[in-house]
């Protein structure tokens, strides 16, 4: 798998919603409830040994737990090979990142060490064969000796066996297995698709981004073509559109008083009109825009653009589009 890939699941783990999805879905909804991800905070992580040796952990994520003083600590690393002494890597972050918390002085000696989760995000195409426990590295003793040995495991998200089992899930996580395991243009477009419709709205824009930067990404190493690529774009970008339509409707829906709502038309007037006229000319092309601009003209409300909105993105022809949408103005008409 090309870097560039590589790099771009630390872009989509930096944002705070797919820490979420991995924890609610790969550890357990308890502990998700017992976490306050408005928290979350991104670590330095840079780390250097003793012998002045620098290591660098992927991500490092410090959340806390609601209502209490005390927090978790998120390592995650992304592998694209199977590497044996993994877990012994693993162990080696979690304690070169409590050595950095005592030189920084937020522990004092009297503090309790805060728990780790550390995960290990596998994107090979092999089966993942090395150990997550430290303590499967090390060569049987004798039963003296078996408590003196050191503990420590790690979650492993192998992506291409992720939801095979299950493939009607949707969370993020299970979502990029299923591209990394079919990576064809179609079923690429189809869970984007998915995810751009789970992911909607102003507050998962830097999200919506990173997906897609994770696709290109790994364009070349998938020998996806540029054209199909720039489809997945368009509709990426369209769905961010669309979204915004939707919202303008809600936004008037919530406008009790009067005045409120004569904004919200105002608004609807040109922005909505905008920006349907922009997904028609994306999916159908400019004359096809053209032609539906003469009826958007007489719409002011929301609510119609909203539904001329869906019908651009439902239909697949422009004929289906001007039957639908003349349905509709039937409908309202007075």
């Amino acid at each position: 798998m090309a870097r560039k890939h590589d790099e771009t699941y630390k872009f989509i783990f930096s944002q705070r919603a797919a820490v979420e999805e991995l924890v609610r879905n790969f550890v357990g909804e308890d502990l998700a409830d017992e976490l306050d991800f408005g928290t979350l905070e991104a670590l330095p992580t840079d780390r250097i040994s003793g012998g002045l040796v620098q290591r660098q952990v992927d991500l490092l994520w410090k959340i806390r737990f609601r209502g209490s003083w005390l927090y978790l600590l998120i390592l995650l690393e992304f592998q694209s090979e199977s590497d044996y002494f993994m877990a012994l890597r693993i162990l080696t972050y979690i304690c070169l990142t409590y050595e950095e918390l005592v030189r920084r002085r937020e522990l004092k000696a009297s503090d309790k060490l805060p728990p780790v989760l550390p995960v290990t995000i596998y994107n090979g195409q092999a089966r993942w064969r090395a150990s997550t426990d430290i303590s499967e590295l090390i060569a049987r003793v004798p039963t003296q000796l078996a408590r003196f040995l050191p503990r420590a495991q790690f979650l492993l998200l192998d992506l291409q066996r992720i939801g095979a089992q299950d493939p009607p899930s949707t969370d993020l996580v299970t979502s990029l297995g299923k591209m990394e395991r079919e990576p064809s243009p179609e079923n690429l477009q189809r869970v984007m698709r998915d995810l751009t419709g789970r992911f909607r709205g102003a507050g998962f824009a830097e999200l919506r981004k990173a997906l897609f930067s994770w696709v290109a990404g790994a364009a070349e190493a998938w020998q996806i073509p540029k054209e199909e690529l720039a489809k997945m774009q368009t509709l990426t970008e369209d769905e961010t559109m669309y979204e915004r339509v939707r919202e303008m409707r809600e936004q008037v829906h919530r406008d009790g008083i009067q005045k409120g709502l004569e904004q919200g038309l105002e608004r609807g007037r040109a922005e909505g009109r905008a920006l349907v006229g922009r997904l028609a000319t994306r999916k159908f092309g400019a004359q096809t825009a053209e032609q539906l601009s003469r009826v958007l003209d007489d719409m002011a409300d929301p609510e119609q653009l909203a539904e001329v909105a869906d019908a651009i993105m439902d239909c697949d022809s422009d004929a289906e589009l001007f039957a639908r949408v003349g349905t509709n103005l039937t409908k309202a008409a007075p």
